[in-house]
């Protein structure tokens, strides 16, 4: 009794859902049933039906054509309230009929049963055509491969999500997901396996989440997750554990070789905490995965605002500064998309050279400084250099490589800060003293800038710039340890690859 009752509820929701979504339309089904039951009222009335039945007839008729408006408006829940008004009324015609066995209510009785199959008729027609446009409006929102949402459906429901949350003074999380090596499945065993390693990994992800959240397709090997009201503090757990269940539940889903290869990496953003706009979250969520693609992959990140750590440490003679340095930040993001997230990268390992250096709080807190504002002088590059995806000429890397005393002039205000700016000029110098601007060699450079030149040669190694692929960590570790003595500081490389490894376990 319970199942039937739910089920019945479940219908009774469908089907509001489908016909009643707005106000205005609740409002003009009351009216139907409003004005079918005033004239159901009149023509029951107890009056003398031979001098009112052309009356009778007439609002019978206008009475059948509302019911038949209703079932063409709201299909089957049309189709249910008209048969409970009709058969009503047939009831009392059957009655009046025994009573007086007058020919009219014969003529009335055939007609309310006509209404019936003309109704019936409506509605089946009014429900298919519902089927049909909710499964064209499915269509329009489903990725064909996956059975996730697609891309557009992403946009618009982030964008409705944060909406709600403004209004509700709430939370939207983003989480973004990507399928680490996928390319190498395809390039292996063929576009037939990534395709169903694509559509495996959406079924499991499916199954994991909750009602409430949204799993979309975000582009060729990369999903997002959309999801309301998710506490902060608990993102980096919900994640991890999402992780931990598709490990769990992937030996089910792929084929026996492929089970133990195919993993994820994720990365994870919030609004307003986090974020203050759509755009905004998703940049940070995307860079979030980024990262955690570079520490090993099969990682968990939680973005991080390098600028709001900068901002809780930095002096008060110098907080101005920070929306300054966040301008130029996003003003080298409109030029170059590389450049923003490379600066919040090249950050992260610096930092992590320096704690497994055990340098003081200070002096970390400067590299990590120096590594997020290393690259600001491009700012002042053009464009079409920094996105120019063949080899540059003289000219243009001649000018490029004035970046770093850009740099150093655009963080000049800071007066008191010399290690900083001493750090930005020179994270392109050289070990064996071939590096720019000033060629200096060994012990000359800064430690801060031979701690940057590391972090910033391995992630532009296992980035995908305009002009390069990435590579492999493992490939970027060996380009790091060839190079070591000639372009990189040896103790560096070796403390820098012993702390990734570390993490990366």
């Amino acid at each position: 009794m319970s199942k039937n009752l739910a089920l019945l509820q479940k219908k009774y929701k469908d089907l509001k859902g489908t016909y009643l979504n707005n106000q205005f339309r609740e409002v003009e089904l009351l009216l139907y049933i409003l004005i079918s039951v005033i004239l159901g009222i009149i023509q029951c009335m107890q009056i003398d039906y031979n001098a009112t039945h052309n009356i009778r007839g007439y609002l019978s008729h206008v009475q059948s054509s509302i019911v038949i408006l209703m079932a063409f408006r709201f299909g089957y829940l049309g189709l249910s309230i008209a048969l409970v008004l009709i058969l009503a009324e047939t009831v009392f015609i059957v009655v009046e009929y025994f009573m007086s066995f007058n020919n009219y209510l014969l003529l009335g009785l055939t007609l309310k049963l006509f209404t019936i199959l003309v109704t019936s008729f409506i509605a089946v027609l009014t429900a298919r055509q519902e089927v049909q446009k909710k499964k064209l409006e499915q269509l329009a929102i489903t990725d064909e491969l996956t059975g996730a949402y697609n891309q557009r459906f992403f946009h618009m429901i982030l964008e409705s999500e944060i909406d709600k949350a403004q209004k509700s003074k709430s939370s939207v999380s983003l989480i973004m997901i990507d399928i680490d090596n996928f390319k190498m499945y395809n390039d292996i065993y063929g576009h037939d396996c990534g395709d169903s390693i694509l559509k495996s990994t959406a079924s499991i992800l499916s199954e994991i989440l909750d009602e409430g959240c949204y799993l979309c397709r975000y582009g060729g090997d990369e999903f997002a997750i959309v999801f309301a009201n998710a506490q902060i503090d608990n993102l980096q757990q919900m994640a991890n554990e999402l992780r931990k269940e598709f490990e769990r539940l992937k030996q089910t889903y792929f084929r026996h070789d492929l089970c133990e290869k195919v993993t994820l990496s994720i990365g994870l953003s919030e609004y307003p905490n986090m974020s203050r706009n759509k755009n905004e979250l998703i940049y940070q969520a995307d860079t979030a995965l980024y990262h955690a693609k570079n520490l090993g992959k099969d990682k968990v990140h939680l973005y991080q605002d390098a600028l709001m750590q900068i901002r809780k440490n930095i002096s008060s003679d110098h907080q101005q500064l920070i929306g300054i340095f966040k301008g130029l930040l996003s003003t080298i993001s409109a030029k170059d998309k590389y450049t923003h997230g490379h600066c919040e990268r090249v950050s992260a390992y610096a930092v992590l050279i320096a704690e497994a250096m055990e340098l003081s709080l200070k002096e970390i807190s400067i590299i990590q400084y120096a590594g997020l504002l290393h690259d600001i002088g491009k700012v002042e590059m053009p464009k079409h250099i920094l996105n120019k995806k063949e080899e540059l000429n003289d000219e243009e890397m001649s000018y490029l490589r004035q970046h770093p005393v850009y740099s150093e002039n655009i963080l000049e205000p800071l007066g008191d800060m010399d290690k900083l700016t001493d750090y930005v000029r020179h994270h392109h110098e050289k070990f064996d003293g071939t590096g720019y601007p000033d060629g200096l060699k060994g012990e000359e450079i800064s430690l801060g800038a031979r701690i940057l030149c590391v972090a910033d040669s391995f992630d532009a190694m296992v980035s995908d710039r305009p002009y390069s692929k990435s590579m492999t960590m493992e490939h970027a570790f060996s380009e790091l340890e060839k190079n070591a003595g000639t372009q990189f500081d040896p103790e560096i490389v070796k403390v820098f690859i012993k702390a990734m490894k570390s993490y990366a376990a």
